[in-house]
């Protein structure tokens, strides 16, 4: 039996070691939605990998041959991710991580982990690596994000503090704490690692530290604090350009628009050539009543075809049609390697000077590539408004026949959005109708065919596709209040409507659609003062026909015609033909 063991294990070692030095067969790509997945892509590769987790290059065996149950498992891990099977490959990487002394084996598990999106796995696996190797700053990146992703924010506190204390280059240790702390789901938490980090290792003179600091603070929307700490960084490193940018903007939040031209005037003088910065300076500039240093700014850069259209929309809003006239017809003289780019930048010209034929025209060049989506919904959008619906609907079938699924997917609801636009709405739901024959799983056209079903007063099959909707997305706010204002508005299932409309309303509770719910349901139940309170509420927040509509109607039913009138006179003023408003105007019998 001994003897046995021993060429087993030996003859399974030689197939690992293959196995870990060959390229195996990636697991699926993904799209990292948590904070901190690029960190996390990036802290887990050697220098010579690609930065890519979906499919990564080849990456050494162990070094030391270790026992055959370790082994085991990584043969395992490997043989389950070649089949897909992710979740199963992250369980036996882990475990052998786990029996391991190796800290190749706990990087592999690592990065198998952040392949399959197993945040908990993966910090298990991070923090395993950082315990085996304690001065590879990649383990220790790792182990910090992974636990920030997972909100473990005193493990990751114990990360960084290790990277400031194991990186020789201190202000490197900073950039890196700070890069990863600016990627965290709660910035408040965030923000009170950092503040402790500063004070244990005397961080306050540090830019890096205190820009992270003044972004962290934005986020929690305490813009003064960020703009004084922002203040702070510039004074120790003044022509850092992305500081500069981003002081300018705490600045126009605080409307503050003479600091925020100095900003980024600064930021353009460091690096005149950048093209972005150049054209949010002028467009600074041109807010600020400085026509003609805007002018000038725009003059200095290279006359490329998006440059060209903001001058031209310059002269538009500096009511100066000629002298948008004459840099349209600059775009017949300029050079480009990019004709798509050109004709879709020239065709927004077009139709900023009231030239729709030509825009039209110029939409019609692009056959393919990045502008194809834009220009094809756009082109179909301006033949509808020449009122020509059905030639419309035949540039978007043609526009689905060139594209791929995401521009097809786009056209058809372009298509519906039309159609009701036009008045079609019996022609728009049959559109997303056929259009969910092909994309059943689309969100967007699964929930725009559940509101004209709603409008058109077929409840069953509005509640059909919301709750398909909620079943993949079950914290989706607009659907769970898309609902419950239905079965609010067109049922007597009032109680079941109001579990809804609540459940949006503790996920979004300032917008103003749900908080018009929010009082329309309570109309409904016959809670009346609650119910203006929610009302009046929402129409602060949106001069809104249909917020005015119900608002109105509440007022009435509490005996306060006269406010009522009020109110509906303002939602008139708004929008004279706005169909709720009149559907309840013409219900109440009232003429304004």
């Amino acid at each position: 039996m001994k003897n046995t063991t021993s060429i087993t294990s030996h003859v399974l070692l030689i197939i690992v070691m293959a196995m870990l030095l060959q390229s195996c067969a990636a697991p699926p790509e993904k799209h990292y939605g948590n904070a901190g997945a690029e960190v996390l892509a990036q802290a887990t590769q050697t220098q010579t990998e690609e930065p890519q987790l979906a499919d990564p290059a080849p990456e050494p065996a162990p070094e030391a041959a270790t026992d055959a149950e370790v082994m085991y498992n990584v043969f395992a891990g490997e043989l389950l991710g070649s089949e897909g099977d992710l979740e199963g490959a992250v369980s036996a990487y882990l475990q052998a991580a786990m029996e391991s002394d190796d800290p190749a084996i706990a990087q592999r598990a690592t990065r198998v982990a952040l392949a399959a999106q197993s945040w908990f796995q993966a910090a298990m696996a991070a923090n395993r690596w950082a315990l085996l190797a304690p001065d590879d700053m990649a383990a220790r990146e790792a182990a910090a994000a992974t636990m920030l992703a997972t909100h473990d924010y005193a493990g990751a506190e114990l990360q960084l503090e290790q990277i400031l204390e194991r990186n020789p280059d201190k202000e490197d240790a900073w950039v890196m704490v700070s890069s990863l702390l600016a990627q965290a789901a709660d910035p408040a938490k965030a923000n009170e690692v950092l503040e402790r980090l500063l004070e244990d290792r005397g961080g306050m003179d540090n830019a890096n530290a205190l820009f992270l600091q003044a972004q962290l603070l934005a986020r929690m929307g305490e813009f003064g604090e960020a703009a004084r700490l922002a203040d702070e960084a510039l004074e120790l490193t003044p022509d850092r350009i992305q500081l500069l940018t981003f002081s300018g903007r705490l600045a126009l939040n605080l409307e503050d628009l003479d600091k925020a031209v100095e900003r980024f005037g600064r930021a353009w003088e460091f690096d005149p050539e950048n093209h972005d910065l150049a054209l949010a300076y002028s467009d600074l500039l041109a807010r600020a009543a400085r026509a003609d240093e805007a002018r000038a700014v725009m003059e200095s850069m290279d006359q490329t075809a998006d440059v060209l259209l903001s001058r031209v929309l310059f002269e538009i809003s500096a009511e100066e049609p000629e002298k948008a006239k004459a840099l349209y017809a600059e775009f017949d003289e300029l050079e480009t390697q990019n004709p798509d780019q050109k004709a879709y930048f020239q065709g927004q010209a077009a139709e900023a000077i009231g030239e729709r034929g030509q825009a039209i025209a110029l939409y019609g060049m692009i056959d393919e590539g990045e502008y194809l989506m834009m220009a094809g919904i756009r082109r179909a959008e301006l033949i509808a408004e020449a009122g020509d619906v059905d030639a419309a609907r035949q540039a978007l079938e043609t526009l689905r026949a060139k594209g791929d699924e995401a521009i097809s997917e786009q056209a058809w609801l372009a298509e519906a959005r039309l159609l009701r636009q036009a008045e079609q709405l019996p022609e728009a739901f049959q559109a997303l109708g056929r259009a969910l024959e092909n994309f059943g799983y689309s969100v967007p056209i699964r929930y725009s065919h559940a509101l004209l079903a709603a409008e058109l007063g077929n409840v069953e099959v509005a509640e059909y596709d919301l709750r398909i909707v909620l079943a993949d997305e079950p914290d989706n706010a607009a659907a769970l209040n898309a609902l419950g204002y239905t079965l609010a508005d067109q049922t007597d299932r009032y109680e079941e409507a109001a579990d809804l409309i609540h459940r949006a309303y503790e996920l979004q509770p300032n917008d103003a659609s749900i908080i018009d719910s929010m009082g329309w349901v309570a109309y409904r139940l016959g809670r009346l003062e609650e119910s203006e309170g929610y009302l009046r509420q929402a129409w602060e927040l949106d001069k809104n026909p249909e917020i005015a509509a119900h608002l109105g109607e509440v007022l009435w039913a509490m005996g306060r015609e006269d406010a009522a009138i009020g109110v509906w006179r303002e939602g008139l003023s708004v929008d004279s033909e706005h169909p709720v408003l009149a559907e309840t105007l013409q219900r109440m019998g009232v003429e304004l």
